[in-house]
C-alpha cells in the first residue's frame, strides 16, 4: 500500500501542528491548513487520500463542508471538534463523515482510524483523470440566479447578489464603482433595495463567503476608493 496522504484542517495552529506531527510519526504523509479555502486549494492541486477536519466551532458551515467533500471526491473524512455534542457528531456522520472524534482526542487514535480507513480507499491509479474544463469561464445561468465557476461549481444567488454579479460580469476586467452598483440595485429593485456603499460591501463579502464555503475563490477584487472588479474572464 502506498503511503497514506492526509490533509488536516484546523484553525488552531498548535493543535494542527501536534496532529500533523503525530501522523508523520505514524508513517502518514500529512499536511496542515487553517481554512476551507486553503483546503480546497490544496485538494485541487494535489492528491490526498483523506482529510481530518476540526469543525467544532463551525456549526452549519461545518456540516456543509463535510457534505461538499463527501460528494466531490473519493476521500476518507474524519471530523474532530471541540465541544461537539452527540447530535453534532451524528450530523457530521449523516453529512458523509466516516468517523467523528469528540474532544479532547488523542492524535494517535486519529492516526489509527485513518490507517484503518486507508484499507478501503481506492489507490490513486484507480481514480479516473479529471475532465478538461477547456476554456471554461465564470458565467451566469438560470436567468442570472446561478453563478457557475469554470470548475463546474455553482452558487445560488440572492436578488442583490444577482444584480451585482451581472453588473460586474458585463464589463469583466473593468472596475465598476460603488455608485454605479448602487444605481443598479435602485433601478432593478424599483428603489426598494438597499444601495448604500456599506450595503454593497456587505453583499460582496457574503458572496465571497458563500464561494469559500463551496470551495472556490471568487474573482471579485476590491479596488480601494473606487469599487469592484471581476478579474477571471
Amino acid at each position: 500500500m502506498n503511503q497514506l496522504r492526509v490533509l488536516v484542517m484546523s484553525p488552531d495552529e498548535v493543535a494542527r501542528s501536534a496532529t500533523v506531527s503525530t501522523l508523520l510519526l505514524a508513517g502518514i504523509s500529512a499536511r496542515g491548513c487553517s481554512t476551507s479555502l486553503e483546503l480546497f486549494g490544496l485538494l485541487g492541486g494535489d492528491h490526498f487520500d483523506a482529510v481530518a477536519l476540526d469543525i467544532g466551532t463551525a456549526g452549519e458551515i461545518g456540516y456543509a463542508l463535510v457534505a461538499r467533500l463527501q460528494g466531490s471526491a473519493p476521500l476518507g473524512i474524519v471530523v474532530m471538534g471541540r465541544n461537539m455534542s452527540v447530535d453534532g457528531r451524528l450530523r457530521c456522520l449523516q453529512s458523509g463523515a466516516d468517523a467523528c472524534l469528540p474532544d479532547p482526542q488523542d492524535p494517535r487514535e486519529l492516526a489509527g482510524i485513518l490507517l484503518s480507513l486507508a484499507r478501503r480507499l481506492p489507490a490513486p491509479a484507480d481514480l479516473a483523470p479529471p475532465e478538461s474544463t477547456g476554456a471554461a469561464q465564470w458565467e451566469l445561468r438560470d436567468q442570472g440566479w446561478t453563478l457557475a465557476a469554470p470548475t463546474g461549481t455553482t452558487l445560488s444567488l440572492s436578488a442583490n447578489e444577482r444584480l451585482i454579479v451581472r453588473a460586474l460580469l458585463e464589463v469583466a476586467g473593468r472596475t465598476v464603482g460603488r455608485d454605479a452598483l448602487g444605481d443598479e440595485l435602485r433601478v432593478e429593485g424599483g428603489g426598494a433595495r438597499s444601495s448604500s456603499v456599506r450595503s454593497i460591501d456587505v453583499i460582496v463579502s457574503r458572496l465571497r463567503r458563500k464561494a469559500e464555503q463551496a470551495g472556490v475563490l471568487l474573482p471579485i477584487r476590491t479596488v480601494y476608493g473606487s469599487g469592484y472588479l471581476f478579474t477571471d474572464q
